[in-house]
């Protein structure tokens, strides 16, 4: 079955399907005849206005069915219903009717389909496949079709495209065989991927020859060697104070359409940056878990290679650049044994003193700032300097800096490690820790 549009090339929205036997039914006695013959011989005659009509003309999406002809990124997987199973090519020739009767000799006993083009600048062609036809592996068999059956032929590269449009002729002698249909030998793109010199290129964003691919690796043998967040060394045994750029990975729980691109290249240079020295094997397989299991829908495996490895490239051509961080004061050493608990309230505390800190110097800025204009110094103006409210001002106009070394010292002597249920440091055990805190 075939995307049917009857308004011509501006409107995108399917109208109908209809089954190879309609298609051919239409071609053969063609309602828009007239127009098409008004089309050939203005394009006989070399009048360029013959393509705003054709434009006008009914037209399918042979290789597909689809809600609406707009499969750019992630429109792919909104629009695309299935494949129709068969594959689209177009040749120019000079004399069609001439190369028409040619190609029909020579490859009648393999197309589904060979008529007159709709501008008579050639000749349409459809291949029934045997193969099943998937977004993964549909260029790798269109290709491999021009390359082996069609290799002495030119053809127009720009069929190699899922939503490429085919304007339906007028050819009261189609030729057409309904039982003819082709099986492809080729490396299913759905099977594990194995490295190889050179990948086939996509049909229509990609520019470039791939020159490498990636082993899966189990998501787990990844972890254990991938790094997904910026490790601080941290100098006390339970916490240190101190400010570090900090870059973490985050996996979006529900990954929705339109934002895939987004994230996704924000993930992979955050990982390069974190992982310099790593084989790229490792990013792929974490990214490829990533978006098969938080992704709704998921991205297609061949767009997403595409993406992956586009990213990957332009890295390689750029350098590393400086992956913009957060800055984190609150530090945990590793081996502290903290419970989730305790450390929340560690850095809640710890940062809930940093933020005092903060309006307390712009207080103290303020009052100097007034001081130095020989203004009277003022609650309310200090709060129209500082920026702050009337009410934060007045709770911390008279309180001094907090030092917060002695904090941090006072929480690592406070808490010990955790060795059995209790230990004791300085007199406090891990429960008094808590409640000096809170």
């Amino acid at each position: 079955m075939f995307s049917l549009f009857d308004d011509g090339i501006t409107k995108t929205k399917t109208s109908k399907f209809i089954s190879i036997t309609d298609l051919v039914g239409i071609i053969r006695n063609n309602p828009y005849a007239c127009q098409i013959d008004t089309i050939r011989n203005l394009r006989k005659n070399g009048d360029e206005y013959y393509k705003k009509l054709k434009s006008q003309l009914p037209h399918i999406t042979p290789v597909c069915m689809v809600r609406e002809r707009n499969l750019s990124d992630d429109n792919l997987e909104k629009n695309l219903i299935q494949f129709s199973q068969y594959l689209y090519y177009d040749l120019d020739h000079s004399s069609p009717e001439v190369f028409k009767d040619y190609f029909i000799k020579k490859y009648g006993h393999l197309a589904a389909l060979i008529c007159i083009s709709s501008s008579a600048g050639g000749i349409s062609v459809l291949f029934k496949v045997k193969n099943h036809i998937t977004t993964d592996n549909f260029s790798l068999i269109w290709q491999k079709v021009r390359e082996t059956i069609l290799s002495e032929e030119i053809v127009d590269k720009k069929c190699c495209d899922i939503g490429r449009a085919m304007f339906i002729s007028d050819d009261p002698s189609v030729f057409y065989n309904y039982e003819n249909e082709i099986e492809i030998e080729i490396e299913l793109a759905n099977e594990p991927i194995k490295k190889r010199v050179k990948q086939s290129k996509t049909c229509k964003d990609l520019n470039f020859t791939l020159n490498y691919s990636f082993s899966i690796i189990a998501i787990d043998k990844v972890l254990e060697k991938l790094i997904t967040r910026t490790v601080v060394p941290v100098a006390n045994p339970i916490v240190d104070y101190k400010p570090v750029e900090c870059i973490n990975v985050f996996i979006q729980k529900n990954i929705k359409d339109g934002t895939k691109h987004k994230i996704y290249t924000s993930m992979i240079h955050a990982l390069v940056f974190l992982n310099q020295d790593i084989e790229n094997e490792y990013i792929f397989s974490y990214m490829f878990y990533v978006n098969n299991r938080f992704a709704k829908p998921k991205m297609e495996k061949r767009e997403f290679i595409r993406l992956f490895n586009t990213i990957i490239k332009g890295i390689k051509e750029k350098g590393i650049s400086r992956v913009r961080g957060k800055i984190r004061y609150v530090h945990f050493n590793p081996e502290c044994n903290l419970t989730k608990i305790e450390k929340t309230t560690v850095a809640n505390f710890l940062n809930g003193c940093k933020r005092k800190n903060d309006s307390i110097e712009k207080i103290l800025s303020a009052k100097t700032k007034l001081e130095t204009e020989g203004l009277k110094v003022t609650q309310k103006r200090t709060a129209e300097i500082s920026g702050l409210s009337r009410k934060t001002v007045q709770t911390y106009y008279k309180s001094r800096l907090i030092d917060m070394e002695e904090i941090v010292e006072m929480i690592n002597n406070s808490f010990s490690r955790r060795s059995g249920e209790q230990d004791r440091v300085s007199g406090l055990n891990r429960n008094d820790a808590v409640q000096l805190l809170l």
